[in-house]
């Protein structure tokens, strides 16, 4: 066996190495690679990805406008299609684009929102999901119906530093499908307004959840109907 200094000098260096090594640690987790799996940064996509997506969400745009613009499925004051030419979006933004695990709430409880008009309406808390933005995590809320219903949809409502100026004021809205794997995605491009930017006498929307509010601007997705250029 070595001396007691040498016992105490291989102590020091293991000490050191182990100090060395949670520094390494710590500098990867403020750069996201701790805790990445519940809370993904944007997906990747190669070159024939990114341009099947952006066709997908064309397309989508493209076919809204046109129910728009029939008489018989528009949200638009009729006195407003003749001279309608088409909805107000963000370029497609491919780093809004996540695909998250879904953190389904064991016991989901009943939320009570408040309405444009007023009136209130419950809805159950399903669960939640995260992702990351510029290296930091972000959670929201996912909201389901409150009463039995046959689609049983999965909803997440939002506020973000747009609203009132490029938004809708009262926030925007998510449809959400739940995947075999038990994942989300989660595209901001896909956002949308309440009817109420279309049509405030005829429509009384639903506002967000304060808790939903995401500090920064999600430039992507659907601008305010009436834009101010």
């Amino acid at each position: 066996m070595g001396s007691i200094s040498q016992r105490e000098d291989a102590a020091k260096m293991i000490r050191e190495l182990i100090n060395k090594w949670f520094l390494v640690l710590m500098a990867l987790c403020m750069l996201g690679g701790c805790g990445g799996k519940d809370a993904p940064g944007p997906v990747e996509m190669d070159e024939g990805q990114l341009e099947q997506w952006e066709i997908a969400l064309v397309e989508m745009r493209i076919e809204k406008n046109e129910a728009f613009m029939d008489t018989a499925t528009t949200s638009l004051p009729l006195a407003d299609l003749p001279s309608f030419e088409g909805l107000n979006y963000y370029y497609p933004e491919p780093s809004l684009r996540f695909q998250v695990p879904f953190k389904a709430a064991s016991n989901p409880d009943t939320v009570v929102l408040e309405k444009k008009k007023g009136e209130q309406v419950a809805y159950l808390r399903k669960g939640s999901v995260s992702f990351r933005v510029d290296n930091k995590k972000y959670s929201l809320a996912v909201f389901g119906p409150a009463k039995p219903d046959p689609e049983d949809y999965l909803w997440l409502p939002f506020y973000d530093t747009t609203n009132g100026t490029e938004t809708y004021p009262g926030g925007r809205y998510l449809d959400l499908t739940l995947a075999s794997d038990g994942k989300i995605e989660l595209d901001f491009n896909y956002a949308y307004n309440p009817l109420c930017d279309y049509n405030p006498e005829k429509y009384n929307c639903t506002f967000p959840p304060s808790e939903n509010t995401l500090p920064f601007p999600v430039n992507a997705g659907e601008k305010l109907y009436r834009l101010q250029e």
